[in-house]
């Protein structure tokens, strides 16, 4: 009898705890879908954030669940009952519809059944989106804009269902925008590209979760993607785990990600390990995190990845469990009055060392500042943030350790640039939030998808902005929000000025950056959908 690998038996304990979920238990909690983080209820849920309101909701993991969204709304309700925050909290309700299932029950249970009914009620909500768009580049990163002018249509579907601790989600796109996006590595051989975005099923208990599937996830600052887990990368099917309570809790997460090809028939597996403890004391929210990404020919899954309370660091050096390995903590601070702070650091490789040629290795790191939501005049806020990434960032010497999925950053989509940014967060237009911002950006050419420098190279190797550089600034405008009836709207508008500093001869340019030809000009994206609903399964049925 062949032996199960690791993963088939983590498969198979996930699959009979799901069967366990099914049965009637007291304590039992009614599941909720995840808000995928492109919905434009993030716009809402980041204003209303920013003012010192949805107090409940944790600041730097994400993405929420319905339910967590509705209980913080609820917290809120009193101070949300006037002027544009209760615009904003009626569109966010908007919003929720399409990823919420529900509806009244046929019949009214009784006192001593209502409970139970409540949890082994089963639902389902199936709806398709239509959408149409303009963009002026490619490339979705609008400060790192391309030249790919597009005007054209977009469909989406959604299954959403839940009964009991049990919930799962299907989404499926066909985009235009896929095949004219560099960083999209799918088949462009048809008008209209297609993927899944969100296809997962999922566990959900007071104390714990477990799923399995696919959900773009972010750990850091809201304002960006995190450096060790975030949303630029397209979704990627994982396994995610989670314990504790909403003052204190751990999250692992789990992937196999795309293979290398060696040549032939031969490849080198890559897998993903990430997981993160975090705490709450009083407005302080602290997390620590830890990923490490293995590779190899022939490599299967270790057990010790799928150990959520391993550390890593000490596999890394103890059970010479090679990998691209990085630690990194983040912290946030609310306040009603002063705005809210927060700040993420990362650690990849920092040379302390004095010794031969390998300890000449540019130091790897990243690291976010930033304030929201500080006071300008009544609902009126301003915001100001810091990032940098290192030119080494994400990458070492074994090339199939870089830190992608299909050779998109799992952290963050780019390295070796910082980008200053300051602007306003108005609220002027109702169920329209806007973000009035100028940000300054300098890109250096080095790249998580180049070659790592032999260690001849480390002495010459700058640990930041490898020439030849580029420096764009860009004055914008962004907003969005749900219009009613279905309709949402979200565009980010504004002007590039790049600029671009040569470097010595023969020096590579940023990857985005072909020549230095003048790229300055207007560059945006605007987008305009409608997503009705309608449900299968009525609240109560069984």
């Amino acid at each position: 009898m062949k032996k199960l690998s690791a993963i088939n038996y983590l498969l198979s304990a996930f699959g009979f705890a799901l069967m366990f979920a099914g049965m009637p238990r007291t304590g039992s909690a009614q599941a909720s879908p995840y808000v995928p983080l492109d919905d434009v209820a993030y716009v809402y849920i980041d204003a209303l954030m920013v003012r010192g309101e949805l107090r409940q909701l944790q600041s730097n993991e994400r993405p929420y669940t319905v339910a967590a969204i509705r209980q913080a709304l609820a917290g809120s309700r009193r101070r949300l009952e006037r002027g544009a925050l209760r615009s904003y909290a009626q569109g966010l309700e908007h919003a929720l519809i399409k990823t919420t299932v529900e509806g009244a029950p046929r019949r009214r249970p009784g006192r001593a059944n209502r409970e139970q009914s409540g949890r082994d009620a089963f639902g389902a909500r199936l709806s398709g989106a239509f959408y149409a768009f303009a963009q002026s580049s490619g490339r979705r990163e609008l400060m790192l804009a391309d030249d790919r002018n597009l005007v054209g249509p977009g469909i989406t579907g959604r299954l959403v269902f839940a009964g009991g601790p049990v919930v799962g989600m299907l989404r499926v796109i066909g985009d235009t925008r896929l095949n004219n996006d560099p960083e999209f590595a799918g088949r462009k051989d048809r008008d209209i590209g297609g993927r899944t975005e969100d296809g997962y099923v999922s566990g959900q208990w007071r104390y714990g979760e477990l799923f399995i599937g696919r959900s773009a996830r972010n750990w850091g600052p809201s304002t960006m993607p995190g450096l060790v887990i975030g949303n630029y990368a397209y979704s990627y099917d994982h396994l995610y785990g989670r314990f504790g309570t909403p003052r204190i809790h751990f999250a692992s997460l789990f992937a196999k990600l795309d293979s290398d090809p060696l040549g032939g028939e031969r490849v080198s597996n890559r897998y993903l390990a990430a997981h993160r403890l975090a705490g709450r004391i009083g407005r302080l929210e602290i997390g620590i995190n830890e990923s490490i990404l293995l590779s190899g020919e022939g490599r299967s899954v270790d057990v010790g990845m799928l150990n959520p309370l391993n550390i890593y660091a000490l596999s890394w050096r103890n059970e010479k469990l090679d990998g691209n390995l990085m630690v990194g903590a983040d912290a946030a601070l609310r306040t009603r009055r002063f705005g809210n702070w927060s700040a993420e650091i990362l650690i990849d490789d920092l040379q302390l060392d004095r010794c031969d040629a390998v300890c000449e290795e540019p130091s790897s790191y990243g690291v976010t500042l930033a304030a929201e939501g500080l006071p300008l005049r009544g609902a009126q806020k301003w915001f100001a943030s810091y990032t940098r990434v290192s030119s080494l960032a994400y990458r070492t010497p074994t090339y199939s350790e870089r830190y992608t999925s299909f050779e998109v950053g799992l952290g963050r989509g780019f390295s070796d640039y910082d980008e200053a940014r300051i602007g306003l967060d108005l609220a002027v237009v109702p169920r329209i939030p806007l973000r009035a911002y100028f940000a300054h950006r300098r890109q250096g050419a080095g790249d998580y998808r180049f070659a790592f420098p032999d260690t001849s190279q480390y002495r010459d190797t700058r640990g930041f902005l490898i020439p030849n550089t580029a420096t764009v600034d860009r004055i914008g405008l962004s907003g969005g929000g749900a219009l009613g009836r279905g309709f949402e709207v979200a565009a980010d508008i504004g002007f590039n000025r790049v600029s671009h500093t040569a470097g010595p001869a023969g020096a590579p340019y940023p990857i985005w950056f072909d020549s230095p030809d003048d790229r300055s000009g207007f560059e945006g994206r605007v987008q305009i959908g409608w997503e009705p609903g309608w449900t299968l399964f009525r609240a109560g049925q069984r």
